[in-house]
């Protein structure tokens, strides 16, 4: 011990005297040769190795000649068997950094490998003296901040190093070698998603274009196709859509793209079992749903025509569980509402593209539907799903004047049924697009029967209103023409009255508009309605029908009372017919307008009775219609001409 310390005086005293020359005396160099050898000194105190880690950078850059044994001595000092020497030895590091930039990425280098301080003890690596490397937290927060410091004076170069480690190697390693590797990759890839990423974002980064952002962004992306999936969502959630450069869509997002998929597209062409190749690649494709969709940092048209080549066809989503059909349809939709959105902002040259990418996926809706009916899995991304879908086929139809097919119109129906028939929760949005008021695609009321006003909107070829609203009764009734003056004012009281009986679910909620319920509104007006009587009720009464009133307030003859009106037997043909031009001439005369017909239309019914009131004082006729069309036929009265026509 004493002779330690004597040898630490005399090093000091040289060091000393020394450092008050200047340039490459030699001096400077023997004192420089003696802090080189004491690191490596059996006699060496801990203490003496900390003062060899501090003075060694000061005569660095004087000695070319001796810069790598003097750097072989400070990473000496990084792999002592004290933790407070390897302390002294990473600050060392980074001052021969400082002193010589060429040694920047070498450096960098040790530090990263040193990144496993503390770690040892997790695979088994012993020292020398059979103690397992324990952790320590103070030894790996050195070493972070010396590589923040590296990072600063060359981020090009030890982002270089760091991505080196992250990217796997094409030889072939052996097992132990492989294991440290991965162990090392994972500290190297959780360090630039926490402690290096504010630097790299604030200062490396930003604005967006620099070597620096090049070089970290070229070799994680090309990362992706060999790392796990693990991995693989930290590179890309918490690094690469960290950077300036993704924040907004560029180009440049679409090589992440395209990377997630060349590696999700492999196991779905596997000729596997069922329910057996989303397996592996479902979280790639929620990463890439979540790059283009929701973070919108590649082209979602890029998805979508991924999604149509091996998605979209029923084999491929028959292979896999009714769950994973709900969710990739549910991604399915969220590209295509997309695909939507850019079109709108998307230059004139790529909107014709857009378009026909569109179009195409929706042909497809009525297969995805299916499939999504068939699941039968009642979730709130399975309404969502449904909804989107719904929205996309109602914009095409609106955008394009498209008529929608039958098949489309029949799974459709379905889901009208699903939701007459049962109590589901979160539907709000589905029960938007098909009642009456709230949406924009079927609008009619879910009554017991709706097909009727189902099938009358999908043959429509008139766009629905933007605000998804169909007009009322009386909304309609004021844009009718007015009514003519000379004809008869209906009364309310020979209106029949209708109420709709509407089928209400669980989660059906009154519709409120500017302070006013729009079901007690649309009350009022379906009032005005005119429909057919309800026979289910035992004490309504039928109201006799009202008979046919002219122009003049006269009733107006029927055809059953003209043929009752017939003339007697024996006249002659021309007489009859003179009597027919005669009055025919008389009616129009006495008609203001010859082209206006009864408000209420003509009608057989009650006629008969009508006329026998009329007739009560007149000669009894045949009383059956065969008999009077007899007496009409036959001018003679013998029967021989009925008889040769029987």
């Amino acid at each position: 011990m004493a002779d330690s310390d004597e040898m630490l005086k005399r090093i000091k005293v040289r060091v000393e005297r020394a450092a008050q020359d200047t340039g490459g005396t030699s001096l400077r160099r023997g004192a420089f040769r003696e802090l080189i050898q004491l690191v490596h000194s059996p006699q060496a105190s801990l203490q003496s190795k900390s003062y060899a880690a501090g003075q060694i950078p000061r005569f660095f850059n004087d000695f070319p000649d001796l810069e790598e044994e003097a750097i072989n001595a400070v990473y000496d000092l990084c792999e002592d068997q004290d933790s407070k020497v390897r302390i002294d030895g990473y600050n060392a590091v980074t001052q021969v950094s400082y002193a010589q930039r060429k040694w920047v990425k070498r450096n960098a280098d040790v530090l990263v490998q040193l990144l496993q301080s503390g770690n040892f003890s997790t695979c088994g690596l012993e020292k020398s003296n059979g103690d397992l490397y324990i952790d320590e937290p103070e030894e790996a927060a050195v070493v972070k901040i010396a590589l923040l410091k590296h990072l600063d004076m060359d981020p090009p170069a030890v982002l270089g190093v760091m991505c080196d480690q992250v990217v796997p190697l094409e030889e072939d390693l052996d097992e132990t070698e492989r294991q440290t590797r991965e162990r090392l990759r994972s500290l190297v890839i959780t360090f630039l998603a926490t402690d290096a990423l504010g630097v790299i974002v604030e200062k490396h980064t930003d604005p967006p274009g620099s070597e620096a952002e090049q070089t970290l962004v070229s070799q994680l992306v090309l990362s992706i196709r060999w790392l796990e999936i693990q991995e693989v969502e930290v590179i890309v959630r918490d690094i690469l859509l960290s950077l300036p450069c993704y924040r907004v869509y560029s180009s440049r997002g679409d090589s992440i793209l395209l990377a997630l998929l060349d590696r999700a597209k492999v196991p779905l062409q596997l000729p596997t079992s069922n329910y057996g190749p989303l397996s592996s690649a479902r979280s790639l494709l929620a990463l890439a749903q979540f790059v283009a969709v929701d973070r919108h940092a590649a082209s979602p048209a890029i998805l979508l025509q991924f999604y149509l080549s091996f998605l979209m066809g029923r084999m491929a989503l028959q292979k896999i569980s009714p769950q994973d059909r709900v969710d990739v349809i549910s991604w399915i939709s969220g590209a295509l509402l997309a695909c939507e959105a850019e079109m709108v902002k998307s230059r004139p040259s790529s909107q014709e593209q857009l378009r026909r990418l569109l179009s195409q996926t929706i042909d497809a809706t009525s297969l995805l539907l299916e499939i999504l009916f068939d699941c039968k899995v009642y979730n709130p991304v399975f309404w969502r799903t449904v909804q989107t879908l719904l929205q996309a086929v109602n914009a095409r139809k609106n955008r394009d004047n498209w008529a929608l097919p039958s098949h489309l119109i029949s799974i459709i129906r379905k889901f009208e049924e699903l939701l007459v028939q049962g109590t589901h929760e979160n539907t709000m949005g589905v029960q938007d697009l098909i009642r009456v008021r709230s949406g924009p695609f079927f609008a009619f009321p879910l009554t017991a029967n709706p097909l009727s006003s189902f099938e009358q909107l999908l043959t429509d070829n008139q766009p629905i209103p933007l605000n998804g609203s169909m007009q009322t009764p009386r909304a309609m009734s004021a844009k009718l023409p007015e009514r003519p003056s000379h004809l008869p004012e209906p009364s309310a009281a020979n209106l029949p009255q209708k109420k709709y009986n509407t089928i209400y679910h669980a989660n059906r909620r009154p519709l409120v508009k500017d302070g006013v319920n729009e079901d007690a509104r649309d009350a009022d007006s379906n009032s005005m309605i005119s429909s057919k009587r309800s026979n289910n009720s035992a004490e309504s009464v039928p109201e006799p029908k009202r008979a046919k009133v002219g122009l003049k307030g006269q009733p107006t003859p029927s055809l059953l009372s003209r043929l009752a009106g017939a003339d007697p037997i024996g006249a002659s043909s021309s007489e009859r017919t003179r009597r027919r031009w005669r009055g025919k001439l008389e009616s129009r005369e006495t008609s203001p307008e010859l082209e206006k017909h009864p408000t209420t239309g003509y009608s057989i019914k009650g006629a008969a009775s009508a006329r026998r009131s009329e007739r009560s004082t007149e000669i009894v006729q045949a009383t059956s219609l065969l008999g009077r069309l007899d007496s009409v036929n036959d001018p003679a009265g013998d029967g021989s001409m009925g008889r040769w026509k029987r």
